[in-house]
C-alpha cells in the first residue's frame, strides 16, 4: 500500500490552530490503526497561510526497509553516497576569487 498523505489547509478551518488540531486528531487515528505518521507544518507561498500535512506509512513496510538496509554490506567497493546534494570538485560558486 502506498503511504497515505492528507493535507489540512488553514483556509478550510476557522484558524490555523483548528486545522492543526484536526491534523493531530487524524494522526492519532492512523497511529491507532498501526501506521507510522510524519507530521509537517508548511506554508502556502502564494497566500502565506499554513498547511498541515500527514504522511502515514504502514509500520511493517518501515520495518522491512530497515531490515533490508541493515543486511546490506558496507564494503568500500559497494558503498554509494546517499547524499541528495550533488558534490562539486574545485571551487564553490560562493567562494570569492582572489586576484
Amino acid at each position: 500500500m502506498k503511504p497515505i498523505q492528507e493535507t489540512f489547509l488553514e483556509l478550510d478551518w476557522e484558524d490555523a490552530d483548528e486545522a492543526r488540531q484536526a491534523r493531530d486528531t487524524r494522526a492519532e487515528e492512523l497511529q491507532a490503526q498501526g501506521f507510522v505518521c510524519v507530521l509537517e507544518n508548511l506554508y502556502n507561498a502564494v497566500d502565506g497561510r499554513q498547511v498541515f500535512m500527514i504522511v502515514a506509512t504502514e509500520a511493517e513496510k518501515i520495518d522491512a526497509l530497515r531490515t533490508r538496509d541493515s543486511n546490506r554490506s558496507d564494503s568500500r567497493d559497494g558503498f554509494r553516497s546517499r547524499s541528495l546534494v550533488p558534490k562539486r570538485k574545485g571551487k564553490s560558486v560562493a567562494e570569492p576569487e582572489i586576484c
